[in-house]
């Protein structure tokens, strides 16, 4: 079967590609191996089914409410996802794993059968999985999990630990101790969030100790096994932690192992993601990579951009480049949020700008008081030479949101006095911005 197009995967970046491909009456072929992810790891797995639980959980809903309630939006999404595809004249859905046999044929194992695809142009947007560090009696010991296996549980664990004290480990470590679970956070470094702020760092620390959590720094997992209680965990300083369940939290990896990229002359970097050009086209030709599985950024966001600039290269004016891109911002949706976008003043100092720093508190703002919620702390890095904005730290209300607000004003390259003097509605949380950036 011949094709104008194929994507392996049917992530975000592959459905914007392929709806936006099909509109262009060009035909399309979406390969997606597991039928409970047509949509990606976001609508199924990752930030929608996460972020609902977040929001649910500290609405004081009970853990049964909230995995319904989960449950059913993916479902709806998922749905739509793959009806709003399947139903498209010009696209074609296969349910079954694709591997490559030369660089522009595809096989596809199916449950009826194995079909052989040709396509000009194939996208790559297979996403990532979880890495497992290789830890002693890790993949052998039960009540162990990863982030999408956790949240298939029934019950919520009375005691829950988590290997890991990044984004994801963050995260449930924050959703599950605000639903009732009794967490244990096992960090090797010695630091807490390394790469925050460390004003920033402190304070989320003292939020989620003060939920609860127990932070073990220096807590290197050498040996899991299963116990009465379910599952322990034995550190290098020969502490050993007893769980009801225990999530592993590691970072992911490219989802690489299943495409044969041996057939073709797709190569990958030192650390397995797919290599790309500035248009993202691989080392083989009008073969492109969107997304998690190059092995960069793990953002949704950023494979919808990634689909973007593709479309631009293929459809527009062909003008957009990775290189290009600037000022990508992230959010860690615990309560309250973190977000940040830019340098922080170790960076900074370390590329030699000369800089100001400044530091506010939320509970500093009026609109503090009105939610009664005064935790967290913004921290700003400004170019003293060109008064532009170098980075922004936030903690507290609202920071997942107001840190594109940043990000678009250091793209304009906006000087930070604007912000410090901008009218601003009240009471809200961006008044903080007046505060924040003066710093005469």
């Amino acid at each position: 079967m011949k094709y104008d197009a194929i994507t392996i995967g049917f992530g975000q970046g592959a459905h914007k590609i392929a709806r936006d491909l099909a509109k262009k009456k060009w035909k399309v072929a979406m390969i997606e191996k597991n039928d409970q992810m047509y949509g990606g790891s976001c609508v199924n797995i990752g930030c929608i089914p996460t972020k609902l639980m977040d929001h649910d959980a500290k609405e004081g809903h009970p853990y049964e409410k909230v995995k319904e309630r989960r449950d059913q939006v993916v479902a709806h999404n998922r749905e739509n996802n793959y009806n709003g595809m399947q139903n498209n004249e010009y696209v074609d859905v296969y349910t079954g794993i694709g591997s490559f046999k030369s660089n522009h044929v595809v096989e596809v194992a199916t449950k009826d059968g194995t079909y052989e695809l040709e396509g000009t142009y194939i996208f790559i947007d297979t996403g990532s999985v979880p890495n497992m560090p290789p830890i002693d009696g890790l993949k052998e010991a039960d009540h162990v999990y990863n982030s999408t296996t956790l949240q298939e549980l029934d019950h919520l664990p009375a005691t829950l630990g988590i290997i890991g004290g990044g984004n994801i480990g963050l995260e449930f470590a924050s959703i599950y101790a605000t639903l009732g679970a009794k967490v244990t956070l096992l960090e090797r470094s010695d630091s807490f969030m390394e790469h925050e702020e460390p004003e920033i760092a402190e304070a989320v620390q003292k939020v989620l100790e003060d939920k609860g959590i127990r932070i073990q720094l220096n807590a290197e997992s050498e040996q899991v096994s299963n116990s009465k209680e379910g599952v322990e965990v034995k550190t290098s300083d020969g502490q050993v932690y007893s769980f009801e369940a225990l999530l592993v939290a590691a970072g992911h990896k490219p989802q690489t192992a299943e495409l044969n990229l041996e057939a073709t002359d797709i190569e990958v970097d030192e650390k397995g993601g797919i290599k790309v050009n500035e248009q993202l086209e691989t080392t083989a030709e009008k073969v492109y990579a969107v997304g998690d599985v190059r092995g960069k950024l793990k953002f949704t966001y950023i494979t919808t951009d990634d689909a973007a600039l593709v479309l631009d290269h293929l459809l527009g004016n062909g003008t957009r480049k990775l290189s290009e891109r600037k000022h990508v911002p992230y959010a860690i949706f615990i309560d309250p949020p973190v977000a940040h976008v830019g340098l922080t003043e170790k960076e900074a100092n370390e590329k030699g700008y000369t800089f100001l720093t400044n530091i506010v508190p939320v509970k500093s703002t009026v609109r503090s008081n009105v939610i009664n919620d005064e935790r967290g702390l913004y921290k700003a890095v400004v170019n003293k030479e060109n008064e532009e904005i170098l980075g922004v730290s936030l903690f507290g209300d609202q920071a997942h949101e107001l840190v594109n607000m940043m990000k678009m004003a250091m793209d304009n390259h906006i000087p930070y006095t604007y912000l410090r003097d901008q009218v601003i509605t009240h009471p809200v949380m961006s008044e903080i911005f007046n505060t924040l950036f003066d710093l005469s």
